[in-house]
């Protein structure tokens, strides 16, 4: 494919290009006045040296992190990928800023990309063209249980447990003092949102605008921090909300699965796992856009769209509410 003709080429490619060039300058300028940069609020200073040693320590953690999610567990080896997708990158300021005080530079594609149109701009012969020292936090921190089929006797939330206390473990042993203190002043731990890493990502980011980029930013002008951080052009940001109201939806209806199990499985004759598996499936559609979504979403459609309860029952809204989503996400995503 041209790269011109990519999905991402002018919001994603060409803006975070423009805005890595600046966050270069700024840096350079950075060091050759060698100042430092008070953070009064979390008790911090911040030097061009001990800005490249965070980053480093946050690289670090990163590569650990994800020595876990590829060698102690299957799902990202058997996945091989697949959550490599049009707008999951989500650079951020803090990724273009770690970049340039690891003296790296930001992706230059060539003029003929390998990525198709629904992966990543990123996406090159399979692997992602960022510096492998520093990926974005958002590709880094994300993991899901893959696309695989399970054992009827899985548990989902046990398979996340998991996960999630191992990543605990990593964090917890190379979570770099300057993270810590914020947790310190906000009486937080960023582990607690580990069990999704979505959530753990926008957290962390958020950490380390108030930490780092804010009061750099008040030094040496890089960027409108908040445009960056949280806007999308051509209508990416109402994409951005729906997809919201999905996942609220899907965490909604596990919930309501918990709770009324037997009567699910009497009046659907569908097993509260199944449910909980197909709620799980629906989920990876919406945030990892695999390559079989639309055949993953029939399949689950064909499991309730033979079943028709209107009696107000917990079943019956259960299954309004599966309905829903399907048609939702049908028209949301694919």
């Amino acid at each position: 494919m041209k790269l011109t003709r990519h999905p991402e080429y002018q919001h994603v490619y060409v803006s975070n290009g423009d805005a890595a060039a600046r966050c270069q300058e700024a840096v350079a300028a950075w060091k050759i006045n060698s100042d430092t940069i008070d953070v009064p609020d979390y008790a911090l200073q911040w030097t061009y040296e001990s800005a490249q040693t965070f980053v480093q320590q946050l690289s670090q953690l990163f590569q650990a992190y994800n020595q876990v999610l590829w060698k102690t567990f299957h799902y990202c080896r058997e996945c091989g990928g697949q959550c490599c997708v049009v707008d999951a990158s989500n650079v951020r300021a803090f990724d273009l800023l770690a970049i340039a005080l690891l003296d790296l530079q930001a992706p230059v594609l060539p003029t003929n990309i390998t990525a198709r149109e629904r992966e990543c701009i990123y996406l090159m012969n399979h692997r992602c063209s960022w510096p492998e020292a520093w990926r974005t936090i958002k590709c880094w921190s994300f993991y899901c249980l893959g696309v695989s089929p399970r054992k009827p006797d899985d548990s989902i939330g046990k398979l996340y447990i998991a996960i999630t206390r191992e990543l605990q473990h990593i964090v917890c042993k190379h979570l770099p003092n300057q993270l810590r203190q914020y947790e310190h002043v906000h009486g937080v731990l960023l582990t607690d949102y580990l069990d999704d890493p979505v959530r753990f990502s926008d957290k962390l980011h958020i950490a380390l605008d108030e930490i780092f980029i804010a009061p750099l930013a008040k030094r040496y002008p890089i960027i409108d921090i908040q445009e960056r951080q949280h806007s999308f052009i051509d209508g990416t940001e109402h994409v951005s909300d729906g997809i919201d109201e999905i996942l609220a939806t899907i965490a909604d209806v596990a919930e309501q699965v918990s709770e009324y199990p037997i009567s699910l499985l009497t009046t659907l004759r569908i097993s509260p796992e199944q449910v909980l598996s197909d709620l799980e499936s629906l989920q990876w559609i919406v945030e990892g856009h695999p390559s079989n979504s639309q055949q993953m979403l029939q399949d689950i459609y064909g499991r309730y769209a033979d079943s028709s309860i209107d009696d107000g029952s917990e079943a019956g809204v259960i299954l309004s509410e599966m309905c829903r989503l399907l048609l939702r996400i049908q028209q949301t995503i694919l």
